[in-house]
């Protein structure tokens, strides 16, 4: 593979990272408010599958902004050797 192989490569694999984190981003939104409705309607309900819910929907919103950094620590690195290769 050549210099301008690779070069196109990591252009390619940041502009993949900076798309994924759009759509992430996008896909995490309607999450959210999706919980908020969920939450809205089952709002006191002790009910083991419920309280199992929102459990889970905790977990999950844990991991938005881990998955976030990820993404642009992708786009970041790429970029950093992108830039190194001149």
């Amino acid at each position: 593979m050549s210099v301008g192989e690779v070069k196109a490569a990591l252009r390619a694999a940041v502009e993949a990272a900076r798309q994924g984190r759009r759509v992430f981003d996008k896909a995490a939104s309607e999450a959210e408010a999706a919980t908020g409705t969920a939450n809205a309607i089952l709002r006191g309900s002790q009910h083991e599958d419920v309280e199992a819910t929102h459990e889970a929907l905790a977990a999950a919103r844990a991991e938005v902004e881990p998955t976030r950094r990820r993404f642009d620590d992708t786009a970041e690195h790429a970029g950093d050797y992108l830039t190194r290769l001149g």
